[in-house]
C-alpha cells in the first residue's frame, strides 16, 4: 500500500507541473471562442452598437434640418374691404422666394388689386403685375448670417455625432472586453482547482484506506481531509464567480434583436501580445492623442464657437438690405420687355446706437472660445499622461509575468524535492500539502496577472482612443 501511495504522489506532482502554462490552457479548450471573434459578435448585433449608428444618422438629419433653412418658400397674402356694399379695395400677392447660401434672396411674384378707393400706388393694370427680383444684404448678412451660421455648425455637429458614435463603440469595447478576461481567469483558475480536488480527493481516499489497515495515523487522514475540504470551498467560489462572469459575458451576446440564449462557452487561451504590436502603438502615440475621440470633441466645440464668433462680429455691422425686382405686365408681350425700365428697389437701413447686445454677445463668445481652448490642452495633456500610465502598468505586468512563471517552475522544484524527501521517510504529508497548496496559488496567481495584461492592454488602447477596428484585428 505505500508504494501505491507513493505512486499516486507521484503522479501528483507530474500532473502539476507547469513548464508550459500556454499549451496547458490550450490543452483544455475546445469549441474556444477568441477575444477577437467575441467583440466582432458584439459589434454585429449589440443594442448600444445600434445606438451609436442612430448617432451617425442624427448627424445626417441635422444637416438635413439646417438645410431646411434655404428651402423655396411659397407665399401669398389677401387683403380686402368691402362696406356698404362697394368694394374699397382688395390686394392680393403671391410668389416664391429662394434663399441661397451666397446670402442672396431671389424672389418672384405676381400682385393683384381691385377696389373703387385705391391710392395712387397701388394701382396696377388690369391683368396684375408680375416682377422678379433679388434681395441683397449689402453689409451685415453679406458674409454670414443666420442660415449660413446654422449649416455650417450642422456640418461640424455630423463630424461630432460621428466621433460621438466612435467614443460609445469603444466604451462598449472596453467593458465587453473586461468581461471576457474576467470569464476567462475564472474558467482556466476553477480548472486549476478542479485538478487539485481530483488529486485531493485520490490522496484522502488513499490515506484513508493506508489508515484502516493501519499503515499510516489518523492525523495524516484528517491533513488530507481539510487540504480536499479547502480546495471544495474555493472551488465553490470561483464557481459562484464563473457563473455571474458568464452572465455578464451573454449580456453582449445579441442575436437579431434579442439576446442570445446562455450556453457552453470557453475562452481561448491568453497569449501574449507581440511586440511589434506593442511597438506600433508606442510609435503611434502623437497621432492617437491628435485624432483622440476626446480631443476631437473639445475640436468640434471650438468650431462651433468660431462660427458663433463670425456671425456675432457680423451683427456689429449695420443693416443694409437692397432689393430690387423687375416689373412686367403680364397681358403684355413678353419680346417688348427693354432692359431695366420697368422696376421697383428699396433700401433698409438700421443700426443699434449702442451695439451693447452685439458687443455682450461676442465678448461672452470669445470667453467661451478662450476657456475651450484651455481645456483643449488640458485635455491632450491627461490623455497623453493616461496612455503613458496604462502603458507603464501593461510593460510592469508584463515583467511580473515572466517572474511569475519562474515562481511558479521553482514551486514545482520544491514540490519535486518534497516528493523524492518523502520516498526517503525524511517528509511528511503536511509538507507535501503545503508544497501543493503553493503551486496551486502560483498558478492562480499567474494566471490573474495573465488576465490583468490582456486588460490593462485593451485599457492602454483605449486611453489612446483606438478605433474600433483597431480593437477587433489586434
Amino acid at each position: 500500500m505505500i508504494i501505491k501511495f507513493k505512486h499516486i504522489i507521484i503522479s501528483l506532482s507530474c500532473l502539476f507541473l507547469f513548464n508550459d502554462s500556454l499549451q496547458a490552457q490550450e490543452a483544455l479548450i475546445s469549441d474556444q471562442l477568441s477575444e477577437q471573434e467575441f467583440l466582432s459578435l458584439v459589434m454585429e448585433n449589440h443594442p448600444l452598437i445600434q445606438q451609436a449608428q442612430n448617432l451617425r444618422e442624427m448627424g445626417d438629419f441635422a444637416v438635413l434640418a439646417a438645410k431646411g433653412n434655404f428651402d423655396p418658400e411659397l407665399f401669398s397674402k389677401n387683403k380686402q374691404k368691402y362696406y356698404d356694399q362697394k368694394n374699397y379695395y382688395q390686394y392680393s400677392e403671391s410668389g416664391i422666394r429662394l434663399p441661397t447660401r451666397a446670402g442672396i434672396t431671389i424672389q418672384g411674384g405676381y400682385d393683384w388689386t381691385d377696389g373703387e378707393y385705391l391710392s395712387d400706388e397701388s394701382q396696377l393694370p388690369a391683368a396684375g403685375l408680375g416682377y422678379l427680383g433679388v434681395s441683397v444684404p449689402v453689409l451685415q448678412g453679406l458674409f454670414i448670417d443666420d442660415r449660413r451660421a446654422a449649416l455650417q455648425k450642422a456640418f461640424v455637429d455630423r463630424k461630432a455625432f460621428e466621433n460621438e458614435a466612435q467614443l460609445l463603440l469603444i466604451d462598449i469595447l472596453l467593458e465587453a472586453s473586461n468581461y471576457y478576461w474576467q470569464f476567462a481567469k475564472f474558467q482556466y483558475q476553477k480548472r486549476v482547482i478542479e485538478d487539485a480536488i481530483e488529486l485531493a480527493t485520490d490522496n484522502f481516499e488513499n490515506y484513508k484506506t493506508s489508515y484502516e489497515q493501519g499503515d499510516k495515523p489518523a492525523i495524516d487522514t484528517l491533513e488530507a481531509s481539510i487540504q480536499l475540504q479547502n480546495l471544495t470551498i474555493q472551488n465553490q467560489q470561483l464557481e459562484v464567480g464563473l457563473a455571474n462572469a458568464k452572465l455578464n459575458l451573454f449580456s453582449f451576446l445579441w442575436g437579431q434583436e434579442q439576446p442570445l440564449e446562455e450556453s457552453e462557452l470557453k475562452a481561448s487561451a491568453i497569449n501574449n501580445i507581440s511586440q511589434n504590436k506593442i511597438d506600433s502603438l508606442r510609435a503611434s502615440l502623437p497621432i492617437f492623442i491628435q485624432e483622440h475621440p476626446a480631443i476631437r470633441e473639445s475640436e468640434f466645440k471650438i468650431q462651433r464657437l468660431q462660427i458663433e464668433n463670425r456671425l456675432r462680429r457680423e451683427k456689429l455691422k449695420p443693416k443694409l438690405n437692397l432689393e430690387y425686382n423687375l416689373l412686367q405686365d403680364p397681358a403684355g408681350n413678353i419680346n417688348e420687355i427693354r432692359g431695366l425700365d420697368n422696376y421697383k428697389w428699396g433700401l433698409n437701413f438700421s443700426v443699434p446706437l449702442f451695439l451693447r447686445q452685439s458687443r455682450g454677445e461676442l465678448k461672452m463668445n470669445e470667453i467661451k472660445l478662450e476657456n475651450t481652448n484651455f481645456e483643449l490642452q488640458q485635455k491632450q495633456l491627461s490623455i497623453r499622461n493616461k496612455a503613458r500610465q496604462y502603458e507603464n502598468t501593461f510593460e510592469n505586468i508584463a515583467q511580473q509575468l515572466d517572474t511569475y512563471l519562474n515562481i511558479v517552475t521553482q514551486y514545482e522544484s520544491l514540490l519535486k524535492a518534497e516528493l523524492r524527501k518523502f520516498e526517503i521517510g525524511e517528509s511528511s504529508i503536511f509538507l507535501i500539502n503545503y508544497r501543493q497548496m503553493s503551486l496551486v496559488n502560483a498558478r492562480m496567481k499567474y494566471i490573474e496577472l495573465q488576465a490583468k495584461y490582456r486588460l490593462y492592454y485593451r485599457q492602454w488602447l483605449h486611453s489612446l482612443g483606438a478605433t474600433p477596428e483597431l480593437w477587433v484585428n489586434q
